[in-house]
């Protein structure tokens, strides 16, 4: 078994507690690893440009995204979330951020731990009795510190602006 299958193994088996951080890995190994890939596309990550490679697998996860930066993968997340379950078997995470998506009737918190590289999208229904559910579960590279986890993943959701709707020609102040 591969270097790379072994470090991606827990995320494949929906076992985020076992994960241990993405290992230095390019576009090709992923390629070689799991075979052609459906869809590959032009995106942003947090704020840079990046490319985003969706590779099926067999694995309880379904199947993994691939984010690369010139060729180097960055970022991976599995096609289907672990159960919630996990959270109770996971420490404290090491900083809760505001979200970056938006999942409906829920405010989704950013759960990063540091020294395994791993991001857990968590939602809180704005309901109270719903329980807390992970929407995504991401792998990068350890950080060593909350920091890192900067520009080149992340990006709030309300940091966001978006222009659509000015119109043309009219003067905004």
């Amino acid at each position: 078994m591969s270097t790379l299958l072994s470090a991606l193994q827990p995320l494949l088996n929906l076992d985020p507690v076992r994960w241990g951080g993405l290992p230095d890995a390019t576009e090709a190994q992923f390629d070689a690893l799991f075979g052609p890939t459906d869809e590959r596309i032009d995106t942003v990550l947090g704020v840079y440009p990046a490319s985003r490679t969706r590779y099926r697998h067999d694995g309880a996860a379904k199947g993994l995204l691939m984010w690369a930066r010139d060729g180097i993968a960055v970022m991976v997340q599995t096609v289907k979330p672990p159960d919630q379950a996990v959270l109770g078997e996971l420490p404290e995470p090491d900083a809760v951020l505001a979200h970056e998506i938006l999942v409906p009737g829920a405010y989704a918190h950013e759960y990063l731990y540091c020294a395994t590289g791993l991001v857990l999208t968590v939602a809180r229904a704005f309901r109270g009795g719903m329980p807390d559910r992970i929407v995504r579960c991401r792998g990068i590279k350890p950080l060593d510190r909350v920091e890192a986890f900067g520009p080149a993943y992340y990006q709030a959701f309300e940091d966001r602006i978006q222009w659509a709707g000015l119109d043309a020609g009219v003067e905004h102040t």
